[in-house]
């Protein structure tokens, strides 16, 4: 059994893996993760170096045997697009190795909704290139820190209508941003299948029920598991 570890911009999350077979796992700290009887630890980190750093050094010293990703020019029969691939981030290309390998499809657009919102278009075996923008919280502390009168006084569910407050409109204009950038990929880069993954992936999701969308919050460990696997 392998512990699969994504150290994201906001949070970490960890999933088991065995025998091709994924369990998210819900933790209060990284002590608990170190007590579970697993053979090895992969790690994704998009963190800064601290914290990466910070995080291998935890579970090297409960002598987990420890391997950090990176992204590569091409694995596994795909092949990046980068010119410098190793500035591609590391969990859009795990996530778009585990869509590659999971999901066949001549064309996926990938779109992985977190701290920041990633656009990854795929053809055959080849990464086409993306886009990258800020996710809904970080949309909103944006606004909120660079305007003097635009204020929020309260966390309300997103949704399309016309926001009737400045809490609402705020929220509100985030999802539509979203929303509208996947409506425009999806016209200007036509592709066969919309893949959600991320926090506000099932959100999102609700409100594309014309595209064909999946929905795995697996994703970025399906990448990991190639590397197991292969």
């Amino acid at each position: 059994m392998q512990l699969l570890l994504d150290l994201g911009n906001s949070r970490l999350k960890a999933a088991l893996y065995q025998n091709g077979q994924f369990q998210q796992l819900a933790f209060d700290s990284v002590a608990g993760l170190l007590k579970l009887p697993v053979t090895a630890a992969y790690l994704s980190s998009v963190a800064t170096e601290q914290k990466t750093t910070e995080l291998l050094q935890g579970l090297q010293a409960a002598n987990f045997p420890t391997v950090q990703l990176h992204t590569e020019a091409s694995a596994f029969g795909l092949i990046n697009s980068y010119v410098e691939p190793q500035r591609l981030g590391v969990d859009r290309w795990l996530a778009m190795l585990g869509a590659y390998r999971s999901y066949p499809a001549d064309r996926q657009l990938i779109v992985d909704a977190g701290t920041a919102v990633t656009f990854d278009w795929l053809e055959a075996n080849r990464h086409l290139g993306g886009w990258i923008l800020p996710g809904l919280q970080l949309q909103q502390q944006a606004l909120l820190t660079q305007t003097a009168r635009v204020h929020k006084a309260q966390q309300l569910m997103p949704n399309l209508a016309p926001g009737c407050s400045t809490s609402a409109g705020v929220e509100n204009g985030a999802l539509a941003a979203i929303i509208g950038a996947i409506r425009l990929g999806w016209q200007t880069t036509p592709a066969q299948q919309l893949v959600l993954t991320g926090g506000d992936a099932e959100l999102l999701k609700s409100y594309l029920p014309d595209l064909p969308v999946l929905v795995d919050p697996f994703l970025l460990f399906r990448g990991i598991a190639q590397y197991i696997d292969n």
